[in-house]
Parts: C-alpha cells; sequence; structure tokens
C-alpha cells in the first residue's frame, strides 16, 4: 500500500505550544504508513524545536517568510506542495491561508488545528479564507477542547464537520518524584511566551501583592517574547528583581517544573495550554486564569480565577502558600487527571484523522 502523504504547514519552528504539539506529531508518526512533509513559513531556528523536527526523519521546508515579499512565500509553498503532492493537508494557525491557494484548485482538503480562541485565532481577513474553506468544506476544524469546539460552532454556524483532539504532553518525561515543602516559602512557576495575551503584567503585579504577606515567596519565568525588556522594568518597578527570575527560552523545562511548587498562567485567552499539561504530568497544584479550555483540564487539581483579576490571583497565590497539605493534593490529582493527554493516544486520534480525511481513494485501504 502507497503511504498517505501529510503536509504540515506552521508559521515557523519557534518555541510555542503550536509548535512542540506538531513536533511531537512529526515524531510519532507512524513512518510505514505515512509520508510527512513539514512546511515552516519561516527560516530555520537554532532552537530544540528544530532539533526535534530534524530528528524526526520528515521532509522540511522552509518559505523564509520575513526575508522579503510575502507573496514570494505563497508561491514557494504552492510550488513545494505540487512537487510534493499531498493526501492531505495539515495547518496551524495562520499558515492555512498559505496552503488555501493550493487546496482551492487541487482535490485536497485541509486539516486546520485551532488552538486558540477562535475569536482571537488570527485577523478578520484570515476568518473570511477560513470561512469560506468551512463553507465548501475544503476545510475540518480539528479544536484542541471542548471550549474551542463550543466556541467554532458559535462563531461559523454552517460548519459541517469538527473534531477534537486535546494537545499532548509526554507523561512520562516531565513526572517527577515531589516532596511537598512544609514552609511558606514556595517558588512559582510560569511557563508562556512573553506577550499581551499571556498578561505577565498582572502576574507580576498579583505577585508583589503576595510577597507583602509572605516575602520569602519566589517565582520564575521560563520563555521569551517581545515584551521581556517590558517585564523586566515592571519587575524592577514592583522591586522584584530579587525574587522573580527571568529563565528565557530552555529546552529543560521540566528542571524548572521539578523545581517549582505551584505553576501559574495568567492569560486572557487560551486553547488548551500545553504548558499547563506539562506542569500537570510534573505533577503540581494549577493556578490560571479560566479562558478558553482551561477549565478542561484545570478541575479539582488547581484554582481557577477570573481573567485580569489581580486580587484573586494574588489571594490565591498567598493560600497556595500557606497550605501545603492543599498543594499535595492538588499536584497528586494533577498527575491523574493529565493522563488522557498523553502523547501516544493523541498520535493515534491524528493517524485516525489523516487516514479518514485523506483523499477517497485511499479510504478504502484504511487499518
Amino acid at each position: 500500500m502507497r503511504k498517505i502523504k501529510i503536509a504540515m504547514i506552521l508559521p515557523s519552528f519557534d518555541i510555542g505550544g503550536t509548535e512542540h504539539m506538531a513536533a511531537c506529531l512529526a515524531q510519532g508518526l507512524d513512518k510505514s504508513r505515512f509520508e510527512l512533509l513539514v512546511i515552516s513559513l519561516a527560516g530555520p531556528r537554532k532552537n530544540h524545536v528544530q532539533e526535534r523536527m530534524e530528528a524526526s526523519g520528515a521532509a522540511l521546508f522552509y518559505g523564509g517568510k520575513g526575508e522579503g515579499s510575502a507573496w514570494k512565500v505563497f508561491f514557494k509553498v504552492y510550488r513545494c506542495l505540487a512537487d510534493f503532492r499531498p493526501d492531505l493537508i495539515h495547518s496551524h494557525m495562520y499558515a492555512f491561508a498559505f496552503a488555501a491557494p493550493y487546496v482551492l484548485t487541487h482535490p485536497v482538503r485541509l486539516l486546520h488545528t485551532v488552538h486558540n480562541k477562535p475569536s482571537w485565532e488570527f485577523k478578520r481577513k484570515y476568518q473570511i479564507l477560513i470561512s469560506l474553506l468551512y463553507r465548501r468544506q475544503k476545510a475540518i476544524p480539528v479544536a484542541i477542547s471542548h471550549t474551542v469546539e463550543k466556541e467554532l460552532r458559535e462563531m461559523y454556524p454552517d460548519l459541517k464537520d469538527t473534531e477534537r483532539i486535546y494537545n499532548p504532553v509526554d507523561t512520562e518525561k516531565y513526572a517527577v518524584n515531589r516532596e511537598v515543602k512544609a514552609g511558606q516559602d514556595i517558588t512559582f512557576v510560569h511557563v508562556a511566551r512573553m506577550m499581551r495575551q499571556k498578561n505577565q503584567a498582572l502576574l507580576l503585579e498579583a505577585f508583589a501583592q503576595a510577597r507583602k504577606q509572605i516575602p520569602g515567596l519566589r517565582l520564575v519565568m521560563v520563555g521569551d517574547g517581545e515584551l521581556r525588556g517590558e517585564l523586566h522594568r515592571r519587575a524592577d518597578k514592583e522591586d522584584l528583581r530579587g525574587s522573580v527570575a527571568f529563565a528565557g527560552n530552555v529546552g529543560n523545562v521540566r528542571d524548572y517544573l521539578a523545581q517549582g511548587d505551584v505553576f501559574v498562567l495568567s492569560s486572557d485567552y487560551e486553547g488548551l495550554p500545553l504548558s499547563i499539561l506539562e506542569a500537570m504530568a510534573a505533577g503540581l497544584p494549577i493556578l490560571a486564569t479560566d479562558v478558553g479550555g482551561v477549565r478542561d483540564i484545570v478541575t479539582d487539581n488547581g484554582f481557577l480565577i477570573p481573567p485580569g483579576d489581580q486580587k484573586d490571583l494574588a489571594e490565591r497565590m498567598v493560600f497556595l502558600a500557606r497550605h501545603p497539605e492543599e498543594r499535595e493534593r492538588m499536584g497528586r490529582q494533577s498527575a491523574v487527571n493529565v493522563r488522557p493527554y498523553d502523547c501516544a493516544e493523541f498520535i493515534k486520534k491524528y493517524e485516525r484523522l489523516y487516514m479518514y480525511y485523506a483523499l477517497p481513494h485511499k479510504r478504502d485501504n484504511r487499518g
């Protein structure tokens, strides 16, 4: 049987939840049944996402976006797809738009993973284009949470088909033998890109308030982005530089989670954050804003707070610092609740979708 040819397209190999999910899929896909091409609209990156993609055995193509005219990238992607002749295209974020010309002119469909709140996923012009693809049944959305799927159907009422596959995490990789501290001098860990969506300014303000009650608290912020300088200045303003550590982009997130006591995320909107799943696999209690699909995974293993609520965030930080028994209970529950999100099951689910939505002549060969 000829292998099913899958072309995966994403904006870049930068470090983030979307990119880690794509790398997990590229590495785990059954190479005896699937031939994979991964298209990055940007150029290569010197990071561990790039290394994972290279180690996956997939063919890699770079569009060079940002190095010249965006229209040239459209033509490059079109030619690349025409040469590869995929049976199915799998897109992430706004990268679907660069595959749209090929999809609209060839008998091939596109699976589009919706990683975020649909109304915030991309700009209006892209919303119009994806809506057209949905109406023509040339694209099928794959939501990463129940909440995202519900919002998709509300935003695009003409949708015929939707799929739902939760984000993956390597539970074995992140598992930690954890001992809960008896004292109140605990460390909060935050893993996210430094961007407006993640609202790290709120986190720093709430942390400053919490430290007024418990001076020994520490906060480790893992990640990088356009707001890093601004957040450094804010930490200085709040006199936090001795208690806040900016780790930057790292390849060993597990080590930071292992050293932490509570995971905290302060986003204004989300899909289903991979960072929370990794923290759950590491046995951490979760403190996060109630946005997107976060409530699907944060139940009895942590606290949800309203987005933008600095007072509530600070109070919950203080509570968790003062109650080690609750941290221990929530951490144990995190490790239990994360099991259905393991990478192996995630890969199997995508393989089934690939088999089903590939070109019709392939469906007779499903297994």
